[in-house]
């Protein structure tokens, strides 16, 4: 029986960790959503401005480290891989496929080829789970809204390689053999995950290129006040601004069920505030927008204030 498709929206990791787990035989009736877990990965908390590529994350921690964060959170461990050359990571792929499916990525988008919009979105980083590897492709559910879809070899290695994706550190990596080693119930998933949220929240690299927080938040506004670079309004209301509205509801969910009102209520009017931001951005209305980022910006004040107690 092939592995059951969960996708259709941008929670490419999250819905690759739940289909993995379902792959090492996690019964679903008891497995946290995709949103739950998108906040056991923590990147729905804190935010990122890249100076000089002049682009914005409503992010605070990477997916490779928030992967690694969830599952170990929910008690299960798995099997990491990484680096080597084309061959062996091929090897490694054919070896863990046959232990059942396998969660691979971070992936340049622009490489997987049965999505028609590839050759527009190259450099950003995806995930997928694997289901077979044949001598010349590989079959893959594509949460993005692609189950069971094709990809020739070549094409998966060079996606694989993800040399334009600044996270990696190694090419080729890979989770497989999902297991589970401890009982943990939600409500300790939630008390395990609260100091992560709170190092997210903190976060600022503090430059020269890369900068976290209320910083970051600070610098779109004044971008937006400034000088808006298409590419970036793109990036935002293509994107990055939908999927943050989304991590925020469910963020809000996560913590008013782990009896954090305060926090939960400050997420969720900035869900609302980042949703009425989308309008205005489409129509290039970059003030109101900026407006709106400022309000989300004293409510962020108020959550940091709020989680120094976790």
């Amino acid at each position: 029986m092939i592995l059951p498709y969960i996708g259709s929206g941008d929670y490419c990791y999250a819905n690759c960790l739940y289909m993995s787990l379902l792959g090492g035989g996690a019964n679903p009736d008891h497995l946290p959503s995709p949103g739950f877990l998108e906040c056991l990965t923590t990147t729905p908390f804190g935010y990122l401005y890249l100076k000089a590529a002049k682009r914005f994350f409503f992010g605070g921690v990477d997916p490779h480290q928030g992967l690694t964060r969830a599952i170990e959170t929910l008690g299960w461990t798995c099997r990491l891989e990484q680096g080597g050359d084309e061959h062996s990571a091929l090897e490694r792929l054919r070896a863990a496929i046959q232990q059942g499916p396998v969660l691979i990525g971070p992936l340049d988008i622009g490489y997987l080829t049965y999505n028609p919009s590839a050759p527009f979105i190259g450099g950003a980083d995806h995930f997928v789970v694997v289901l077979a590897v044949e001598p010349d492709h590989v079959l893959v559910h594509d949460p993005k809204g692609f189950p069971c879809a094709t990809l020739p070899l070549e094409n998966l290695l060079k996606a694989w390689r993800a040399e334009r994706i600044a996270y990696v550190e190694e090419p080729y990596i890979l989770r497989a053999d999902f297991r589970p080693v401890e009982t943990v119930s939600r409500q300790e998933m939630i008390r395990r995950t609260l100091p992560f949220i709170r190092l997210n929240l903190q976060r600022d690299p503090g430059g020269p290129e890369v900068y976290g927080g209320m910083r970051a938040l600070g610098m779109l506004v004044q971008t937006l006040r400034t000088e808006m670079p298409e590419h970036l309004a793109s990036q935002l209301f293509y994107f990055a601004l939908p999927l943050a509205i989304l991590r925020k509801l469910d963020a809000q969910a996560f913590l008013a069920e782990g009896n954090r009102p305060e926090a939960a209520r400050l997420l969720e009017q900035q869900a609302r505030l980042l949703g009425q931001a989308q309008y205005p951005g489409v129509q290039h209305e970059w003030s109101a927008v900026a407006t709106l980022i400022e309000q989300v910006a004293t409510l962020e004040e108020h959550l940091l204030a709020v989680c120094q107690s976790w």
